[in-house]
């Protein structure tokens, strides 16, 4: 799964006109959140707004605008029950923006932007037939006077849900919307079977995977858009490199070459999650040996996946770990939305 931004900006360099439809703004029970989106193009579609006749509309129209080289940005809003028959009875605006070559080198920055990590809000600015798109950095926006950065500020802050901005202004139309990272850093240590495998089930999920072996020649040759390959001779000294909010899978061909990679995990001032491959007499021998050299072996998970399937084949093992980390993901998720609402609210 990639980032909209880093897909778009493949797009555009091979030649596409794209089309991208984002919830922009709901009320009541709705398929998909504000923000969901997908991408149009004339090869095909990636991303859903949760499927049925609001995104069969959505995307007929889009490809509508795809023919309509004037018209570069369009908002509806749609009552699902009365106008679709939809059963969630919900009400939601959609907002279609069209990208051309022209916009490769602003949407390149935006990525970049991204992947520095500096808090960023895009803000597309419709008047008339004509789009213009525009940066917001936080610090600047915090020094900035124009209003269009005061009206992005308030999605700068932690406790802001949705991320996206609808605005109906006396000469124009504005969709503010911030960028997030939205992936997880997930670093996986092994590539034999159940690495594979493990690797194949997050293809589409929200984890940016680094997959480290030192076995240059065992690593598939199609890797998923979100993995970056690392061979490396000793794979403990990469995890220095890790980000702080990294996560780890730990699951080598070698038990004394797991207990290193974990050891250098638990060196590090850092909370994310831990999983080793293994059974819980391995799982009692590496606690053993870590407490006795001064690290916290209760940091670490093993034996890895939800409880309640105990199958031991390389797909049944992924399909448990994937499942394990949707779960902490979606927890920590909602703890950050909780405590950023208390912040808010000064709570």
């Amino acid at each position: 799964m990639k980032h909209w931004l880093a897909e778009l900006d493949s797009l555009l360099a091979g030649g596409n006109d794209v089309v991208r439809i984002v919830v922009a703004a709901t009320k009541g029970s709705v398929p998909r959140e504000a923000g969901a989106a997908m991408l149009v193009h004339k090869h095909g579609t990636s991303g859903t707004l949760g499927g049925g006749h609001l995104e069969f509309q959505a995307i007929t129209l889009a490809r509508e605008l795809l023919e309509q080289s004037a018209t570069s940005a369009h908002r509806q809003r749609f009552t699902l029950g009365a106008a679709l028959g939809q059963c969630c009875g919900g009400i939601v605006d959609l907002w279609w923006e069209r990208f051309t070559a022209a916009d490769s080198a602003f949407i390149a920055k935006a990525h970049a932007q991204l992947q520095h990590g500096s808090g960023v809000v895009l803000a597309s600015v419709v008047e008339g037939q004509s789009c213009r798109r525009e940066l917001i950095v936080a610090g600047a926006a915090s020094a900035s006077s124009s209003t269009l950065a005061e009206a992005a500020l308030a999605l700068f802050s932690p406790a802001a849900a949705p991320r996206i901005r609808l605005l109906h202004r006396e000469t124009d139309m504005v969709l503010l919307e911030r960028m997030d990272r939205q992936h997880t850093p997930l670093w996986l240590f092994g590539a034999g079977h159940v690495g594979q495998a493990i690797v194949g089930s997050l293809g589409e999920l929200p984890f940016d995977i680094t997959w480290v072996d030192a076995r240059a020649d065992i690593f598939p040759t199609d890797l998923p858009a979100n993995v970056t390959r690392l061979n490396s001779p000793v794979p403990a000294e990469e995890v220095c490199y890790a980000p702080d909010d990294a996560w780890f899978l730990v699951l080598t061909h070698d038990h004394q070459l797991d207990y290193a990679i974990c050891a250098a995990i638990l060196a590090r001032d850092s909370s994310g999650f831990i999983g080793l491959i293994g059974s819980r007499t391995k799982a009692a021998r590496f606690s053993h040996r870590l407490a006795r050299q001064g690290y916290r072996p209760e940091r670490i998970t093993c034996p890895i996946g939800i409880a309640g399937i105990s199958g031991k084949e390389p797909a049944t093992i992924a399909v448990a770990v994937a499942a394990q980390l949707l779960q902490l993901r979606e927890a920590q998720v909602a703890v950050s939305s909780d405590a950023a609402t208390c912040a808010a609210q000064g709570r």
